[in-house]
Order: structure tokens, then sequence, then C-alpha cells
């Protein structure tokens, strides 16, 4: 009996994570009335039959839906997103312009520049916006459009049609996942088309993106990784994955 409930409570971990794309360990207990202790089991056995990604703190679908809301996002692997965040940070120069887009570990990058002067920052993010735009030493240039409720990115025609007579240095993009093929990719199809002109109009344009988002598959392709000067992840990616990241961008960031 014990373990047809153990298999039950598993089937519905995997329902659950597949409709809400990213849940907590302690939110998951809740929900199917176990310990933290069996639900972490649960998840590491789930993994390891690839049903979904286990990630510190949670667990992430391996093909996330549209619109996860902000907060979840940000909950899970947030030492991880800070440190890539520093290290994408180290990258940025005073007097540059750069562009940050709306994903969670692009908006970790926002604590670690404070020491850049003469910066000019532009962004399609509402909470980047909030974060950066009455520090002093830099410019923050927001670019129209619709903001999304669900993700507090701003898309549409008219942040399309901005980003046309725009130029960047260095543009700082997340991604829903980086699929087996090795493509970036999106589960927002307005997102995906955004990031398109945002790479056309960065000299540098650079990813980043924790452990949890290898082998995952959002709705849209933005890019082979081919496109982007650097991949910037953390050090929880098995070696494996690394290696074979190496042979598809030119450069690869692990930090610490």
């Amino acid at each position: 009996m014990a373990r047809m409930i153990a298999a039950q409570r598993r089937a519905r971990i995997v329902d659950l994570v597949n409709r809400r794309g990213i849940l907590s360990v302690a939110e998951l207990a809740r929900v199917a009335g176990a310990s933290l202790m069996s639900i972490r089991r649960d998840l590491t056995l789930l993994d390891a039959q690839g049903l979904l990604r286990r990630a510190h703190g949670g667990a992430v679908a391996l093909a996330a839906p549209p619109d996860v809301p902000l907060q979840r996002r940000e909950r899970l692997e947030l030492q991880a997103k800070m440190a890539i965040g520093r290290a994408a940070a180290a990258l940025v120069h005073p007097g540059e312009t750069i562009l940050l887009d709306a994903g969670t570990t692009v908006r970790a990058m926002t604590h670690s520049l404070r020491g850049v002067q003469n910066l000019t920052v532009v962004t399609n993010s509402v909470q980047v916006l909030a974060v950066l735009w009455d520090r002093p030493g830099l410019r923050v240039v927001a670019l129209g459009g619709v903001a999304r409720s669900g993700s507090g990115a701003i898309t549409g025609p008219l942040a399309e049609k901005t980003l046309e007579e725009l130029r960047v240095d260095r543009a700082f993009l997340g991604a829903t996942g980086i699929t087996p093929r090795w493509e970036v990719s999106n589960s927002d199809l307005d997102l995906a088309a955004l990031e398109r002109r945002i790479l056309a109009a960065a000299r540098e344009s650079h990813l980043l993106a924790d452990h949890t988002k290898f082998g995952r598959t959002g709705l849209a392709i933005v890019s082979s990784l081919r496109a982007f000067t650097s991949v910037i992840t953390d050090a929880h990616v098995p070696p494996n994955i690394l290696t074979q990241l190496r042979k598809h961008v030119r450069k690869v960031l692990v930090a610490r």
C-alpha cells in the first residue's frame, strides 16, 4: 500500500510541475501531504527517470509553460543566479551601453553594477527599471511596449521597432532553456521575437543560464547558441554538459 501511495504522489508531483513550470520543495510537500525529506527523495528519483529537472530548493519542468510567475522563478537557484549575475557584471566597462532583458538571472546583475560609472542601460524589464532608474552614474533607457503582468517584461511591436534604431555594446539575455540541439528557446513567442532583435542590435551577446536550463525546450526557438559571444553559467553544470557546451559557443564562463 505504501508503494502505491508513493507512486501516486510522484505522479502528482510530475503533473503539478509540468502544469506550473516551477515548484519549491515546501510547496510540493504541502500539496502532497508528505515530509520535505520524502519530496526530496521523490525529486531525485524523478530527475533520474528524466521526468523533471531537480533544482536547488525545488523542481522545474523539462518544458516550461509560458508566463511562469516572476516570484516563483526568482525563488529557485537564487545563489546560482547571483553568482552568474556577478560574473556577467564583471564584463561591463564604464562608458558602455548595455542591454538587460527581463530574465530573472539577468536581473541579478543589477546588484553588481553599482561601481560602473557613465553607463547606459537599455532594458525591457519593469523590475530592472525599478532598481536602476535613480542610481547615480547610470542612464536608463526603457523600451516602449506592453508590460506583461506575469514576467514584468515589456514586449510588442513598439519595443521591436525601438530596437531597430538602437545599437548596444553588450546584451545580456536569459532563456527558458537550452534545447538538446543547443538552441536557445523561450516559452513566450513575443519575447522570442524581441530577443532576436536584441541579438541584431548588440556587438556582443551573452546568455545567462543556470544549470537547470540545459536540456529544456520552450515554445519558440530564439537562435542557435553560436549567435552568442558567451554563455555564463554556474558550477553545478555536469562536466559532460560543459564539454558539449564548449563545442557550440565561442566562450563559456563558469561562475563560482
